[in-house]
C-alpha cells in the first residue's frame, strides 16, 4: 500500500470541521481536504452534518475520531498556606493541567465564604510530608464549611502534606465530589501531569454531545484537546535532549505544552492563557515563559505567617527560549503566520535556531489521532508534516554573538533552479527568505557568531527543501540581542 487516508472531526463551539488526511508513503508527504459545517447555537440545529459522514458503510464501520475543543477553559481555584510558597506551587500544578487559575487563596483568607461559582477544579497544596501542619488542617476545615462546595461540586485535587490527607478526605470528599490525592508539590521536583485528569479536562457542550444524534449509527472515538496537544509535543520531540513547544490558539484561549526528552522519559510543562487571541502580545508570552521555565525558589516555614517567607533573589537568572521545534496550531482567524512568529520571538529571551511548523487549519492536531486511537503512528508519517504544502514550515535564526550594527553577521548561498544567489545579512536586519522546492541553501556565520548556544560547531548549516517550500527568518535586530 503506497498511500493511506483517514478522517478526523474537530468539534468547536458552533463549528464542526472535517479533515481528511492523505498520507503518501513513497514521498513521505501529507495532504488534506477540509470542510466545515456550522450550527445554530441557540437552537441546536444541525445544518447538513449528516453529509459529512460516509454513507453506505456497514454500521460496524461507522466510527471516526473526534477532537473536542471547548468554548472555554476549565476554571480552577487554588489554595495554599503562603502566597510565595504552596499557593504558587498549586498554581503551577493547575497550569500543568491546562486549567485557568481563576482565583488563588492563602490561609489568611476567609475560605468558608469565598465564591466558588463557575469553579471546575479546586487544587490544594501546603505543608511538608514529615511534619504536621495545623494551618493546613485549619484551611481544609474552612474550605469544607463553604456552602457552595456541594452546590458546584468541583473536582478536588489534594497535593499537600500526606499527614493531612485523611483530614482532606474527611472534610472535602463529599457525595458527588471527585477527590484525588497527588504527591506533595512542595516535595516534588516537577509537575508531571496525571494522564487521567488531563483526558477529563474537557467540556462537552450539549450541542457537541447531541450533534451526532442526527447521524444514524454514528460512533465516535472522542479525544480531549489537552490529550491531543500533549501528543503533538510528545511525537515531535523525537530524540534525547530535544525540546519542543506546541501552541494551540483558539479565539478565547491559548494552550502551551513544552516537552523535553530525557533518558527513557519525557518531561512536560503546560500552561493555559485564558485570554482572547487578538489581545496576545510578546509581553504575555514572555511572562508565560518565566512561569514555565523559572520556578522562584523560597525559604520558609509554612507554620508561620506570610511575613516569614523569604524569597531567594537570584538577579543573575534569566530565561533563554531555544527549543528545537515550535509547533503552532491556530484555530482562530486572529492568529496568522506573522502573528505566530512575533509572539514566540521575544526580545532578550528567544535565541538560537528553531524549526517551526505553522498550521492554521488543525491538520497537525487531527494527525495526532493516528497515535492516540490505536493506529500505528510512525516516523515516516511524522516526517510527512514537514513535507506538506498545507503547513508552513522552516527555521527562525536568532544567532548568538556580539551585536555590531551594520557589520556582516550571516552569509547565505541559495541555489534554486540552477541559479546561485549570494545574500549578506548585517546586524540590525530582519529578513524573511522564501525557499522554493528542490533547492539548497548554505548558511555561514561571521567570526564570533553562532547559530545555537554559543557552540563553535554551529557556524554553518545546509538546508535542502526537497518537495516542500521553506521559510527562513533571520532576526538580527538590536532588541533581540539585548540580554535581560
Amino acid at each position: 500500500m503506497n498511500s493511506e487516508n483517514f478522517t478526523v472531526f474537530l468539534s468547536m463551539r458552533n463549528i464542526l470541521r472535517k479533515i481528511t488526511l492523505y498520507f503518501d508513503y513513497y514521498n513521505e508527504s501529507i495532504s488534506a481536504e477540509i470542510e466545515a459545517r456550522t450550527f445554530d447555537e441557540s437552537a441546536g440545529a444541525v445544518h447538513g452534518i449528516e453529509d459529512f459522514y460516509e454513507k453506505g458503510l456497514p454500521a460496524s464501520e461507522k466510527k471516526t475520531d473526534r477532537i473536542i475543543i471547548p468554548e472555554r477553559l476549565m476554571n480552577a481555584a487554588v489554595f495554599g498556606i503562603s502566597e510565595e510558597g504552596s499557593t504558587r506551587s498549586a498554581k503551577r500544578l493547575a497550569w500543568s493541567k491546562l486549567l485557568n487559575v481563576k482565583h488563588s487563596y492563602s490561609a489568611s483568607d476567609a475560605l468558608s465564604t469565598i465564591d466558588l461559582k463557575d469553579i471546575d477544579y479546586i487544587i490544594i497544596a501546603g505543608g511538608y510530608d514529615n511534619s504536621v501542619n495545623n494551618r493546613l488542617n485549619s484551611m481544609l476545615l474552612s474550605i469544607g464549611k463553604n456552602l457552595q462546595l456541594l452546590e458546584t461540586k468541583p473536582d478536588i485535587i489534594f497535593a499537600g502534606s500526606r499527614l493531612s490527607l485523611e483530614t482532606a478526605r474527611k472534610e472535602l470528599a463529599k457525595p458527588g465530589i471527585r477527590f484525588t490525592a497527588q504527591r506533595n508539590v512542595l516535595e516534588a521536583s516537577s509537575y508531571a501531569e496525571d494522564e487521567e485528569l488531563l483526558q477529563q479536562n474537557s467540556i462537552n457542550s450539549i450541542q457537541q454531545l447531541t450533534l451526532w444524534d442526527e447521524i444514524e449509527d454514528a460512533r465516535t472515538n472522542d479525544i480531549a484537546y489537552t490529550e491531543a496537544l500533549r501528543k503533538v509535543s510528545d511525537v515531535f520531540c523525537m530524540k534525547r535532549a530535544e525540546t519542543v513547544m506546541s501552541v494551540l490558539f483558539t479565539d478565547d484561549y491559548t494552550l502551551l505544552s513544552h516537552a523535553e526528552r530525557g533518558a527513557g522519559t519525557t518531561f512536560f510543562r503546560n500552561y493555559a492563557i485564558p485570554q482572547e487571541s487578538g489581545t496576545l502580545t510578546t509581553e504575555v508570552f514572555g511572562s508565560v515563559f518565566n512561569d514555565l521555565f523559572i520556578e522562584k525558589r523560597t525559604v520558609f516555614d509554612e507554620n508561620f505567617q506570610q511575613k516569614d517567607v523569604l524569597a531567594i533573589d537570584d538577579t543573575g537568572e534569566s530565561v533563554v527560549f531555544e527549543p528545537d521545534r515550535v509547533i503552532g496550531i491556530a484555530l482562530s482567524d486572529k492568529v496568522d503566520f506573522e502573528t505566530f512568529i512575533s509572539l514566540i520571538s521575544i526580545p532578550g529571551v528567544t535565541h538560537g535556531t528553531i524549526y517551526f511548523l505553522f498550521d492554521n487549519q488543525g491538520i497537525i492536531l487531527a494527525g495526532m489521532t493516528m497515535f492516540l486511537s490505536g493506529r500505528s503512528g510512525s516516523n515516516p508519517f511524522l516526517r510527512g508534516f514537514f513535507n506538506t504544502q498545507d503547513i508552513r514550515n522552516g527555521w527562525i535564526f536568532i544567532p548568538y554573538g556580539r551585536f555590531k550594527k551594520g557589520t556582516p553577521a550571516v552569509f547565505i548561498e541559495k541555489l534554486e533552479n540552477d541559479r546561485k544567489v549570494d545574500i549578506v545579512l548585517k546586524w540590525g536586519e530582519y529578513r524573511v527568505i522564501e525557499i522554493n522546492p528542490n533547492s539548497v541553501v548554505e548558511i555561514h556565520t561571521a567570526k564570533g557568531v553562532y547559530m545555537t548556544k554559543n557552540d563553535p560547531e554551529s557556524s554553518k548549516k545546509t538546508i535542502g527543501t526537497k518537495e516542500s517550500r521553506k521559510t527562513l527568518i533571520f532576526d538580527l535586530r538590536e532588541e533581540m540581542h539585548k540580554w535581560k
